[in-house]
């Protein structure tokens, strides 16, 4: 029957209902994207299984119905088209991958997951790893209720009554009215980008010290033109920066710092020039952020800052400092 409605021919070995579900998914999203090309199926993709023209009708009328569905059978329309089966998964867990998939739709289509098991471009995600160079640190746990709550809050876009314990103020218990806007995870800890009460400050607050979290009725009000994109990379906000303009950093590098930068420079407008010594001098416009700081003192003996002065004399400082607790 699908074959003769759809054209799918199906592939998989299993006859459960999950596994045909997992399979006609992909079909009939791939297939409703290669409908909505305004030209033709690039060669590299033409294997990955969709319906035929002829099929075209049956595959919009099948997407039109799809329209009436509701929140949580969108949930499981998007879990079951990359191969997981919503009923075997709590509210929870599906929350926690439609936010881990966010990143990879967000700008592009995502081929790799539309295609057949067995084909290249399925096993493609075997092939890919992405580390950090910074020590791993184990992730703070979340409360289960609170993680359900925040998602649902984002979701559907309303304000949440949280209870947070902070980290100044003795770890004091602070009751806050929330309007929630993105969840950010950075390393092991994951943030709650939210602006709270009546202010339009966006702040952060580590999702591990949220203790209790209610979900109101009340609409989220973001802050006029409030982009989450632009509040990380712009405004650099999770490098906890000092000031508005940029500083022109001038440092002392060893070699091996020079050819680490080289080819992953700190910024495009990063210059670097070899010296008589075998060392190098670098100049850079950066922002000066807390982050900075941190990754200037990791370098050690092997970059020296120049300039600015004052935050040359407040690493020198901090260094000596670090050295003396060794002593």
């Amino acid at each position: 029957m699908l074959q003769t409605c759809s054209g799918l021919n199906l592939r998989t070995r299993g006859k459960s209902w999950s596994t045909i579900a997992d399979e006609l998914w992909r079909f009939v999203l791939f297939s409703e994207f290669v409908f909505d090309l305004p030209e033709a199926l690039l060669v590299a993709l033409a294997d990955i299984p969709h319906a035929p023209d002829r099929a075209s009708a049956v595959i919009e009328r099948y997407c039109e119905s799809s329209q009436d569905f509701d929140r949580d059978e969108w949930l499981d329309v998007i879990l079951r088209s990359v191969g997981l089966e919503p009923r075997e998964l709590s509210q929870r867990v599906k929350f926690h991958f439609i936010a881990r998939l966010a990143p990879l739709v967000e700008s592009n289509f995502n081929f790799i997951e539309l295609g057949p098991r067995g084909s290249q471009l399925a096993n493609w995600p075997d092939r890919v790893r992405v580390i950090s160079r910074s020590q791993p640190l184990l992730a703070p746990p979340i409360d289960q209720e609170v993680y359900d709550q925040v998602c649902q809050g984002l979701l559907e876009g309303r304000q949440l009554y949280v209870q947070y314990r902070t980290r100044s103020r003795g770890n004091e218990l602070k009751s806050y009215r929330v309007h929630p806007f993105a969840l950010v995870s950075r390393d092991p800890v994951t943030y709650l980008v939210a602006t709270l009460r009546d202010y339009t400050d966006v702040r952060q607050l580590a999702l591990h010290r949220v203790e209790a979290a209610e979900l109101l009725e009340d609409p989220v009000v973001p802050p006029e033109g409030f982009d989450v994109d632009a509040y990380i990379e712009e405004e650099r906000a999770f490098d906890l920066p000092e000031q508005g303009e940029p500083i022109d950093l001038e440092l002392r590098i060893s070699a091996g710092v020079a050819e680490h930068l080289g080819e992953a420079p700190l910024v495009t407008d990063q210059v670097i020039e070899a010296c008589d010594d075998g060392w190098c001098t670098l100049w850079a416009s950066v922002p000066l952020t807390a982050q900075l700081r941190w990754w200037l003192l990791g370098f050690g003996q092997a970059v020296q800052v120049i300039e600015p002065q004052a935050l040359r004399k407040e690493i020198a400082a901090e260094l000596r400092a670090a050295a003396h607790a060794y002593e």
